[in-house]
């Protein structure tokens, strides 16, 4: 995905494209619309933003210069259209891709986080129970099965001697699993790291594929905008490598580009990655080279990835209900057989 995570609320940055968008139309001045903006913004971030970047505006220096010292807070592709727009004369235009494209962003995000909402409270649910059965129920059966005098199942033994565990040494698992969890954000974020899972997160069956539709059409529609706006392709790379957030794709991008500058066309280099870049984008892509659109290419390959994501949001209960009933059955029966295989051990050694 692309490099929209920043400390500026998405809706805030919507909001400042689109409202900053229809000042420009109107003939206000950059210097006055940014003031205004600021005077008006209701959240407090977007204030303390919009009045940072008027102070620099003060001094002289342009939108894109004034905003790289916020760039942490809106985001590399953001300045990077900016930039753009600034340098061809058509910022109100791509201040409005940009609004339009961050709301999509910021819906794809709710949707998503509405349609996982329900297995999240299942999974939640479920861990809570088996963590209060683990705690507090089962180890007032240790004394019970300990007084069978059979031997217990394994899976008996593993789970009690678990639970009495947890029950002496809670404090310290749970110390134990913040650190893990630090440990893993820490981690997550070196580059070796990050690089290979960004390489492992395509290649996972459904959601690989929904990480590299958002990929490409977040991609191509950058690339309609920024051609749109007189940039060549090779700049045009230049501004989608830097807002590229999964390293594989970053990484191909350096290479795309580099083969490009040596002559090769756009078309072969993409063809170099069947895993990136499908049949169907190559053969798109291909038709706008060879006819020089393009730009249209690009546009027409943003609509169908953007269609094709929301076909695939909509299927996501379909993908993760049956994974969620396997999870949730497999540690009821898990439980269940734990305390089930004593009683039953014990039955059958006194009818023998």
């Amino acid at each position: 995905m692309f490099n929209f995570k920043t400390t500026l609320r998405l809706e805030d940055q919507v909001e400042f494209a689109k409202n900053l968008s229809v000042l420009l139309r109107g003939g206000v001045s950059i210097d006055e619309a940014i003031a205004s903006l600021a005077a008006q913004a209701r959240s407090k971030g977007l204030k303390k933003t919009l009045s940072e970047i008027s102070s620099h505006l003060a001094k002289g220096v342009s939108l894109f210069t004034a905003m790289s010292y916020s760039s942490s807070r809106f985001g590399t592709v953001v300045t990077s259209l900016v930039r753009a727009g600034e340098l061809s004369g058509s910022l109100p235009e791509n201040l409005d891709f940009l609004a339009d494209w961050l709301s999509r962003d910021s819906n794809l995000r709710k949707e998503i986080s509405s349609v996982t909402l329900y297995p999240k409270l299942v999974i939640g649910a479920t861990i809570l129970l088996g963590g209060g059965l683990a705690v507090f129920i089962l180890p007032k059966l240790v004394p019970m099965f300990m007084g069978l005098h059979v031997a217990l199942p394994a899976i008996t033994q593993f789970i009690l001697t678990a639970s009495v565990f947890l029950q002496n040494n809670w404090i310290s698992v749970l110390v134990g699993l913040i650190v893990i969890y630090a440990l893993i954000q820490i981690l997550t974020r070196l580059p070796a790291i990050k690089y290979i899972l960004d390489l492992v997160s395509i290649r996972i069956a459904f959601f690989g594929d929904m990480i590299r539709d958002y990929q490409l059409a977040l991609f191509s529609q950058l690339l309609a905008t920024l051609l749109k706006s007189g940039l060549t392709i090779d700049e045009s790379l230049e501004i989608a490598f830097v807002g590229t957030g999964n390293l594989y794709y970053r990484k191909a991008l350096t290479e795309i580009r580099a083969r490009m500058l040596n002559g090769v066309s756009v078309t072969e280099t993409v063809k170099l990655y069947p895993a990136l870049y499908p049949p169907n984008f190559v053969n798109l892509l291909s038709v706008g080279e060879n006819s020089g659109s393009l730009q249209e290419s690009f546009a027409n390959l943003a609509d169908y990835y953007t269609k094709e994501i929301e076909i695939k949001t909509k299927r996501l209960p379909v993908v993760i209900e049956p994974v969620l009933l396997v999870v949730i059955g497999a540690a009821v029966a898990t439980l269940a057989l734990s305390i089930i295989l004593p009683i039953y051990k014990l039955t059958g050694s006194l009818s023998s």
